[in-house]
């Protein structure tokens, strides 16, 4: 009879023990979405032109030229940090401030281009052509005329991320918008945002805080912040 006891405790601490590594476990795999870890709003643009003492560089490092005197030139995301900045989303955001007439998205050491757009009067622009490769990197570059021989003046290398890592980053953004499918498009545009964030994606993380279609007057005053404050 004490045999069959001792039997029983064993498998049962057994399966509580199985139990518990695997709750362990899930915890591991859905934590980067977690509702409950998302930090409020302001705390994360804080972190992108607010550093902290422990961090006193910003994240984001713009690219500063001049396009003629008094007319500078700063180019926002893709930004240039030291090493190539990666890319999730195989159609980039491109944001900037200054008078930029045309943006042009390229293969650096190619004198032909994959796509190029007008954006006169614009601050932004989302790539409209042909989704660029995972694992791939580009050039995006910017001129100050709209006519086709004008030459480009400034440069910013970007790479997009392999693929098996935007697979695993793109299951993970489905299962935000799983757990936020209640919630507003701002929200989960927010969400996605600190999630690429926390991953350093910038540009990503940008690119959904722009993406908002009809932005709160809160998310709309950051918007219009997040230039000045970077280009200063």
């Amino acid at each position: 009879m004490n045999k069959i006891k001792s039997k029983l405790n064993l498998k049962l601490r057994s399966t509580i023990l199985s139990t518990t590594a695997f709750i362990g476990l899930f915890s591991l795999v859905i934590q980067p979405v977690n509702a409950q870890q998302i930090s409020p709003t302001t705390s994360f643009w804080n972190k992108i032109f607010k550093p902290s003492r422990r961090d006193p560089e910003p994240p984001v490092k713009p690219r500063k030229g001049t396009a003629r005197p008094g007319k500078p030139i700063c180019l926002i995301s893709p930004d240039a940090p030291a090493q190539t900045r990666i890319i999730w989303n195989t159609k980039p955001f491109f944001l900037w401030k200054g008078d930029i007439k045309k943006i042009a998205v390229g293969i650096p050491g190619s004198k032909e281009y994959l796509k190029t757009q007008v954006v006169t009067g614009s601050q932004k622009a989302n790539y409209t052509g042909r989704p660029l490769e995972p694992g791939k990197t580009y050039r995006w570059s910017i001129s100050l005329s709209e006519i086709d021989t004008a030459s480009y003046t400034m440069f910013v290398p970007f790479k997009i991320m392999s693929a098996p890592q935007r697979n695993r980053i793109g299951a993970e953004l489905r299962l935000i918008e799983r757990l936020y499918k209640d919630k507003s498009p701002e929200k989960i545009a927010l969400t996605k945002a600190k999630y690429f964030a926390e991953k350093g994606l910038w540009s990503d993380a940008l690119q959904q805080a722009y993406s908002v279609p009809n932005p709160s007057p809160e998310l709309s005053q950051m918007i219009e912040d997040i230039p000045n404050e970077l280009c200063k």
